[in-house]
């Protein structure tokens, strides 16, 4: 018995995987590459707070830490309710910092405006 053709079935498949969709083309001039942006902001989170002498402990992503004495501003909610000025030390992805005004509390986010 001889085996049935299978070339012409796979050759139909694989044509569908390189086709562009109708509608990528019209968002975008003709001929521009898509625009790619990395997301340079400082964004971390509180970790750890003391109270009576003013300082925090905040966590940031590998991608972008903040710089010694750069100031934060501290939010709970969307509001804001602190600032904090960047002291160190430092240790991998954390850093310490002191409250220079309002309050700051565990799971607070720390970035910059």
């Amino acid at each position: 018995m001889p085996k049935p053709d299978t070339t012409a079935s796979s050759a139909r498949t694989s044509t569908a995987h390189f086709s562009k969709p109708a509608a990528a083309g019209r968002s975008q001039k003709a001929g521009s590459k898509p625009e790619v942006r990395l997301d340079e902001a400082v964004l971390g989170t509180v970790v750890s707070v003391n109270p009576a002498l003013r300082f925090l402990v905040m966590d940031f992503p590998v991608r972008k830490l903040p710089v010694l004495d750069q100031r934060l501003n501290i939010y709970r909610n969307g509001q804001k309710v602190g600032e904090v000025k960047v002291t160190g030390p430092a240790r991998e992805t954390t850093i310490a910092g002191d409250i220079i005004a309002g309050e700051a509390q565990v799971d607070d986010e720390v970035r910059e405006d």
